[in-house]
């Protein structure tokens, strides 16, 4: 089994760069629920942007996982695709810091990229 991993950008309760796991989307296409640590390092399941992470890629599931995450391929190659799918999506869309008073990255709204996914092959 496979899924989807990525690392943190920037998040109030996340670390930034740590490894989060895509558990599953709840009907809304921009806020996955995620598994990853928090900054006193306790894991922590919450939602979080796309935008908000980075480095999309396919990892292994660990065996105690396999119930938690709804999101996963017993092929790698399509679990990449999928990364890779994201990755292109929310590559190059901006975000403020959680007070909303910092512009973090510059870059295309968040409508932008649903064109921009809407319009691709």
């Amino acid at each position: 089994m496979f899924a989807i991993v990525a690392n943190v950008k920037a998040d109030r309760v996340l670390r930034t760069g740590a490894k989060v796991w895509i558990m599953r989307c709840n009907g809304d296409a921009e806020c996955p629920v995620v598994l990853g640590l928090n900054k006193s390092g306790r894991a922590v399941v919450k939602y979080t942007h796309f935008k908000r992470l980075e480095n999309y890629r396919a990892a292994w599931v660990p065996e105690h996982m396999r119930d938690r995450i709804a999101r996963r391929w017993n092929e790698k190659a399509k679990a990449e695709a999928e990364a890779h799918v994201l990755a292109g999506r929310w590559a190059g869309v901006r975000f403020f810091n959680c007070a909303g008073t910092v512009l973090l990255q510059d870059g295309i709204s968040t409508e932008q990229a649903f064109r921009r996914a809407a319009l691709a092959p």
